[in-house]
């Protein structure tokens, strides 16, 4: 919420004049004077000295700078709309002053506050504010993602081939069949078969085994995808596969299968579980509709339904969750997922397994 508050102060003609620990300062310049907003974070310790010692020094150091009238306003952002006496008492005594709810965006103007503030500002944030949840209340609803659909469609294209191409609508469950379309298997990949670290990904063995990927995959993968974008999403998805794969190979060759033969998506949908997990645990106020809580559980379940059952390949799992999780750490220093820096204000699920 912070961050949309910076904008819009922006958006309307205010500059940032500084940005410390958590408070934030913006000032706009008309032909006659300076509107100053101050921007903070409440915290229980704060007292109305405080906020007079900030007020009164910023106005100071304006006037001092631009030789003009100064008007001023406090923004105290609380983390909802539950005040306590503290603030209460602050705003009671301190002119100026409008509250603003972080988690909701409302803003709450007590009796002996001006409503008005540099012609309409108090309008001006409320409607765009309300507009701003209004989006982020539609985009939460679930919507198809352009890459996610495709390796989707791409999928389920190479399964039909699979059958198509081996004239047998039960190709799909015959491991050397698979092995021969490009599944994995540690022999095959040492003996020169490199891509099939690769086109395993997109195998499957048998219409379970494909549809159960696929549908956890619509879900997470584009739930994923509208968060970081399609090319990053890409990335993380086939990098994933990848590792899974490598994880597979390396594991299956130290205990001595090295004949196993192993396909599916699941390697690359843990990676994308991982990496929206990440996503949700560094930014706890977008987790609507997902809670990193649940899709950890949701991995940890599939894992363990792995280890208990015959056929599963939990090495893919764990490698391309592994990925998942670090390549959305790493997407967070990187690109750190659209913040602004004023936010310190505050303070292969059922891989089949067949040998040859």
């Amino acid at each position: 919420m912070l961050n949309q508050i910076v904008s819009l102060l922006k958006n309307r003609g205010y500059v940032t004049n500084s940005a410390e620990g958590r408070t934030g300062t913006f000032i706009r310049e008309t032909d006659d004077k300076i509107y100053l907003v101050i921007l903070c974070a409440y915290q229980d310790k704060d007292s109305i000295t405080d906020y007079e010692k900030l007020r009164l020094s910023n106005e100071y150091r304006l006037v001092t700078h631009y030789k003009k009238k100064v008007e001023s306003l406090f923004i105290i952002v609380n983390r909802d709309g539950i005040f306590d006496d503290t603030l209460t008492d602050i705003v009671s005594e301190l002119p100026n002053t409008w509250l603003l709810a972080g988690d909701t965006g409302k803003i709450y103007i007590f009796e002996n506050q001006p409503t008005d503030f540099d012609d309409g500002l108090n309008e001006y944030l409320e409607s765009n504010l309300f507009r701003i949840r209004m989006d982020e209340k539609n985009d939460d609803s679930f919507k198809l993602t352009p890459v996610n659909t495709a390796l989707v469609l791409i999928n389920i294209i190479v399964f039909i081939s699979v059958i198509i191409i081996n004239g047998n609508p039960f190709a799909s469950y015959d491991a050397d069949v698979m092995l021969k379309m490009g599944a994995s298997s540690y022999n095959s990949f040492v003996s020169g078969r490199w891509y099939e670290i690769i086109t395993a990904m997109f195998l499957h063995f048998g219409v379970s085994h494909l549809f159960n990927n696929m549908l956890l995959l619509v879900y997470i993968g584009c739930e994923l995808e509208k968060r970081i974008g399609s090319f990053v999403y890409a990335i993380i998805y086939l990098g994933s596969g990848i590792v899974g794969n490598a994880a597979s190979l390396l594991y299956y060759s130290r205990v001595g299968e090295a004949d196993v033969v192993s396909a599916g998506a699941s390697g690359a949908i843990f990676g994308v579980m991982g990496c929206l997990a990440v996503y949700l645990l560094i930014n706890p106020s977008k987790n609507r509709n997902l809670t990193t809580r649940r899709l950890i559980i949701m991995a940890l379940l599939t894992i363990y339904y792995g280890f208990s059952n015959v056929g599963v390949d939990n090495a893919a799992h764990i490698g391309g969750f592994c990925f998942g999780i670090f390549g959305g750490f790493l997407l967070s220093k990187i690109l750190h997922y659209d913040k602004i820096k004023l936010t310190k204000f505050y303070g292969r699920e059922g891989s089949f397994i067949r040998r040859k």
